[in-house]
């Protein structure tokens, strides 16, 4: 089932306590001793999100570290874990080749394949939608009403619980 890895998870930890300082520059222990994680892996993720996203500028010398300089609205959770996880498709009929072709050998004869490049669309289409802004603020842009009623009527219920 699709899960993001530890890598992306704690990317994303890091890229939104960079951005909420947006413009500063912090170190990776800072990052690290903030979320209780380990520094070493906080450092990977930060080399990923610089060298992998040009997304964060790194910082050398004394009182050197990683800063978020750009604009959180334009980044989105789907470009985030594509940093880390690479292009993902949640079925093989919709994953192509560096040349573009489709990796599956039975895709054009396949029942469930309009099916699920629909859902594939709805869940990339609902990482896309959410900025890193959303993530740092912690708000729910409204996305899942897009994907389907099901979800829809799932998340109106959930915010009437709270």
């Amino acid at each position: 089932m699709l899960k993001i890895s530890k890598l992306t998870d704690y990317g994303l930890l890091a890229a939104v306590y960079l951005a909420k300082r947006q413009g500063e520059v912090v170190a990776a222990r800072e990052i690290a001793e903030f979320y209780s994680l380990p520094a070493p892996m906080i450092a990977k993720v930060l080399k990923v999100l610089q060298h992998e996203g040009n997304l964060i500028s790194s910082h050398r010398g004394v009182g050197g570290g990683y800063s978020f300089d750009g604009d959180t609205e334009q980044v989105t959770l789907g470009d985030l874990i594509a940093v880390f996880e690479g292009p993902w498709d949640l079925v093989e009929c919709e994953t192509t080749d560096p040349e573009g072709h489709a990796v599956c050998g039975i895709r054009s004869q396949c029942p469930s394949r309009t099916f699920m490049f629909g859902i594939n669309r709805a869940i990339k289409g609902a990482f896309d939608q959410i900025s890193l802004g959303d993530l740092m603020r912690g708000v729910d842009p409204g996305v899942w009403a897009v994907t389907g009623s099901k979800i829809a009527t799932a998340s109106r219920q959930a915010e009437g619980m709270q």
